[in-house]
């Protein structure tokens, strides 16, 4: 019988909440089973191990049908609701619906009228104008609906790393578990943590390669064999998605680890370095030219110390100086979840989030959190029922209550929005009651580079906003980026002390690395955030500690790295307020 990872059964859910959607069934009934998929695609614990102990309903979101629901998947690959939409709708059309543009409404319009059953069919009818000329829809949006329909085919060739991470730890498991391997790592992009992959690859060492692939193409995971050779078979999986798992001999483990792990950039500038010193760097170690003796090559130390270096973290492995920190052996102290003593950005049912404060700040505790902000989306995001007065007197006094009892403090926080001059919603009386502004864009797609660039160096004059949030507005796979001059904004922002958040959602991961890199050249911290819109979404921070990383951060540059009493002095309105 298959196994389904957490996010295979959340694919499944989501999926059916989809299909529900576009078919105009009741909204609560979708919500509840987009709420149970990203709650189980969130939860620490393997969702098919709960199922076996009846521990379900445990989950938030969970209940006795859902559960139900789950444990079909479990032992049947799938259950009857979504059954019943599949027969009803093409699958194709969940893709659809993701286009920028699109939604479940004009999924089900565009099959209805033209039979769009598939982003190709989208692209079709696009370009015989038959989108434009459709009721509600009009030459502009069929052209916004264009570009979402590129983005959504450029983004969707490669794996999301919140999809991709926790299948090849499962799979990793498994393999570790067979008496023939030795050692196993997934590498590639993967371990250097990439905010999208382009294939799932594990290496594996062994005495024994025939017993490592037999037991490749065993794994309970494993749908299909697509090919299987002496090291080296390919599997589909139970998330739909391929791995490709490779045996080494023990002795070359480390040299094919580094190898594997890349990026290519980085192995070029290994090997030239190399070559230099009379040696050759390959997969299977390091050898010196004359004699051909290989003097290293079982670990990954082993390789870089061979070369005169000390170890490079996978995550910074892309050739933007981290060779030549090695070599002078001044690695810095990259940022840890260790690290993080807080969370930044999160929501409530205040608004569009689906967890009380009380919740959140359970989770925030289990984390071992000391404080976390509350920010809820301010007055003129109408589409979530941004926060009047009234609504903010009430939650800061919710907040009071609350903060009178032991556990993570709760800050008084929002997420403002950035209109399209770069203003925001309240006036400064106002913005000053708050212990923390994030400001974001939540608009502006499609408009001119130089109208974004206007728009973000003037809310970087208001000394209420301590943090840009998802400072790009990207949405992995379905957003590209708001368009402004990053390297104008970015040095003012280190000239005012405003501080850019990197979002660590999984679908945003935004700032990316090389921005971060950008950044810090110009003097900018950082802040970590998950946007929660639910508790269990707080565990997504190891994400943004990742992209934090890759852009080599360290923890003096990172606000909730900080004791509350320290962090708070980065803030503008500390300066402004003079508190």
């Amino acid at each position: 019988m298959p196994e389904f990872d957490n996010h295979a059964i959340a694919r499944m859910l989501d999926d059916t909440g989809d299909l529900l959607e576009i078919s105009g069934a009741d909204r609560f009934r979708v919500l509840g089973y987009h709420k149970a998929a990203s709650s189980i695609r969130a939860w620490p614990e393997d969702v098919t191990t709960l199922s076996g102990a009846d521990r379900l309903t445990e989950i938030p979101g969970v209940g006795a049908k859902t559960a139900a629901a789950v444990a079909q998947i479990i032992a049947t690959s799938t259950f009857p609701d979504l059954e019943g939409l599949k027969r009803q709708f093409p699958e194709g059309l969940l893709a659809v619906m993701q286009v920028s543009g699109v939604g479940p409404k004009r999924a089900r319009q565009l099959y209805d009228k033209l039979g769009v059953d598939s982003i190709e069919a989208l692209q079709a009818a696009l370009a015989s104008g038959r989108v434009a000329t459709l009721g509600g829809f009009g030459a502009k949006s069929a052209e916004g609906i264009a570009a979402g329909a590129e983005a959504y085919l450029r983004h969707h060739e490669r794996i999301p790393v919140s999809t991709a991470l926790p299948l090849a730890e499962r799979l990793v498991a498994g393999l570790r578990a067979v008496p023939a391997v030795r050692d196993v790592q997934f590498a590639g992009s993967l371990r250097r943590m990439q905010e999208t992959i382009g294939d799932i690859d594990i290496l594996t060492s062994s005495d024994d390669p025939a017993a490592v692939m037999a037991a490749v193409r065993e794994l309970p995971l494993v749908t299909r064999v697509l090919g299987s050779g002496e090291t080296k078979t390919s599997v589909m999986t139970t998330s739909g998605l391929q791995a490709d798992v490779r045996v080494v001999a023990p002795d070359e483990w480390g040299a094919a680890l580094q190898y594997f792990t890349g990026n290519k950039a980085h192995n070029i500038h290994l090997r030239a370095l190399a070559k230099a010193a009379g040696l050759k760097l390959n997969e299977y170690g390091v050898f010196r030219v004359e004699g051909g003796e290989r003097i290293a090559g079982a670990t990954e130390a082993d390789v870089y110390r061979a070369l005169g270096m000390d170890t490079p973290p996978p995550e910074i492995r892309g050739d933007h100086g981290e060779i030549e920190a090695a070599l002078a052996h001044e690695l810095p102290r990259l940022v840890e979840i260790a690290d993080v003593r807080g969370d930044l950005q999160s929501h409530s049912v205040a608004t569009d989030g689906r967890s009380t404060l009380l919740q959140n700040r359970a989770v925030a505790a289990e984390l071992g959190y000391e404080y976390f902000a509350a920010t809820d989306h301010a007055l003129n995001l109408k589409m979530v029922g941004g926060l009047t007065l009234d609504g903010l007197e009430r939650q800061w006094e919710l907040i009071d209550q609350v903060n009178s009892t032991p556990g993570p403090r709760i800050l008084k926080g929002i997420e403002l929005n950035i209109d399209e001059h770069g203003g925001v919603d309240y006036d400064e009386d106002l913005l000053a009651r708050f212990e923390i502004c994030l400001a974001s864009m939540h608009s502006g797609w499609g408009a001119s580079r130089e109208a974004g660039t206007k728009r973000m160096l003037r809310v970087l004059d208001n000394p209420f906003v301590d943090v840009i949030a998802h400072p790009t507005g990207r949405v992995l796979g379905r957003r590209d980026a708001i368009d402004y001059d990053m390297d104008q904004v970015l040095a003012k922002a280190g000239k005012t002390g405003t501080i850019f958040e990197i979002n660590s959602y999984p679908d945003r991961l935004d700032l990316d690395d090389t921005h971060i890199r950008m950044a810090r050249e110009r003097g900018v911290r950082f802040t970590l955030g998950t946007d929660a819109h639910e508790a269990e979404q707080f565990r997504y921070m190891p994400y943004g500690v990742a992209m934090a990383r890759r852009g080599w951060t360290v923890p003096g540059e990172l606000l909730n790295a900080q004791p509350w009493d320290v962090a708070r002095t980065w803030l503008r309105r500390f300066r402004t307020l003079g508190r």
